[in-house]
């Protein structure tokens, strides 16, 4: 397939190669792209000049940045540099090999238990460290989760996260995110915590094991109503094979009232690990295991497979105001490089490990081809090839060992 008329494929973009078009939306399109200075690949994020123009819009992208920067976990994409050239704003971040959670579902239907428990524990994870940090991520859906082909998982685009004690970047009683995936606080002027992402990651659970969201309609107000007052749809009646335990788990993690909700995102996630019978819990940690096996390379496993332990529920997280969150410095005056960003890069941002060859078939089915590697739907805008993640920090997690669990070493990896 060629590209599209207007893309600027071939073209050069400050210090980036526009290499290839991986998504195109409202607010812009990502590129693979080179960064000829450094000398890596990576995705690059452009703006529309519409959208570089709007103050909004500037400060969605700049807390984008800071956001995926700051949290240093390994299932968040890392966000290498931002700024604006000639006028444009754009993002940096690591290439990923893989595909949108949606284009997933809708390519090969739903996913088994087992497989829809792991990807979505390593989501929980994602949000957990952005709670923990005082960030709601605000548009938990199967676009912005991204799966590997060893089926690692990464949550993206934080365009529109934000902190309570933020000045709200939108009116109140605005709705900004996926109404299919939001929580019925979302809808009027209550106060929306954390704990919203949970009830949207309790939705992309259901869809994952359904291949629909909890809730279909033809009018957004039959939809909002939905959210505001209809039962949660059993899993089970829907699709054979799914534990009915999952129905209790889904139930509560998309609870009305945001207090009777699960306190974390991993607290969820830990449920509906437990609600698999004891060889799918074995299965999900298997995935896990060998997701994490392939991305962080050189990681010691234990020959168990890891099993999700128990926690104390966090405390719930205050919310900072982001650091330096006033308006982006001007673009670089006449006679500086055009390619300068207007920031620095993001703290520790480092090089990209090398891009893998793309799998040939395997977990996805038997897809092949340049077009399977960039599979996400028209309208996102986060890039669909990854380099795999460096290693870091060792976690505790649990291993199974004869009907009991022990603890084991795992690598993490943060975003270099």
């Amino acid at each position: 397939m060629g590209e599209a008329p207007d893309s600027r494929v071939g073209s050069m973009f400050g210090p980036y190669h526009l290499k290839r078009l991986l998504g195109r939306g409202g607010m812009g399109e990502v590129y693979e792209a080179e960064n000829t200075v450094k000398e890596w690949p990576c995705a690059v994020k452009l703006m529309t000049a519409e959208f570089s123009k709007d103050p909004v819009f500037r400060e969605r992208m700049k807390r984008e940045a800071r956001t995926a920067g700051r949290l240093q976990e390994p299932h968040v994409v890392p966000i290498h540099d931002y700024g604006e050239i000639d006028g444009q704003m754009y993002l940096e971040m690591r290439l990923i090999e893989g595909t949108d959670l949606d284009t997933l579902l809708k390519r090969f239907g739903p996913l088994t238990p087992p497989r829809a428990v792991a990807i979505i524990s390593q989501v929980a994870s994602a949000l957990d460290a952005a709670h923990a940090a005082g960030v709601m991520h605000r548009d938990v859906k199967p676009p912005n989760v991204l799966v590997t082909r060893d089926d690692f998982a990464y949550l993206v685009d934080f365009g529109i996260a934000s902190a309570t004690t933020d000045e709200k970047l939108t009116q109140l009683g605005t709705a900004v995110g996926t109404w299919k995936y939001m929580a019925p606080e979302r809808f009027s002027n209550d106060e929306v915590t954390y704990r919203a992402d949970i009830y949207a990651l309790a939705c992309v659970l259901y869809e994952c094991l359904t291949g629909s969201p909890p809730y279909r309609a033809d009018s957004a107000s039959t939809l909002v109503t939905a959210h505001l007052m209809d039962p949660v749809p059993q899993a089970s009646a829907v699709r054979s094979g799914i534990p009915k335990g999952l129905d209790a788990v889904i139930a509560r993690g998309m609870a009305k009232r945001p207090e009777d909700r699960y306190a974390s995102a991993g607290d969820f996630a830990r449920a509906a690990h437990d609600a698999l019978s004891d060889p799918d819990q074995d299965h999900a940690a298997d995935i896990l295991r060998r997701s994490q096996e392939a991305t962080l390379p050189g990681t010691a496993f234990a020959p168990q497979p890891p099993t999700l332990a128990a926690a104390t529920p966090p405390p719930a997280p205050q919310y900072p105001e982001p650091a330096g969150s006033g308006p982006l410095p001007p673009a670089s005056p006449t006679g500086q490089p055009a390619w300068a960003p207007a920031s620095g890069p993001i703290p520790a941002a480092g090089q990209p490990a090398p891009v893998p060859q793309y799998y040939q078939g395997g977990g996805w089915g038997h897809a092949t081809g340049h077009a399977a590697t960039t599979a996400r739907r028209p309208g996102t805008l986060e890039s669909a090839r990854i380099a795999p993640a460096q290693p870091v920090a060792d976690r505790g997690r649990r291993c199974r060992t004869g009907g009991r669990s022990r603890r084991c070493r795992h690598r993490g990896l943060v975003g270099d």
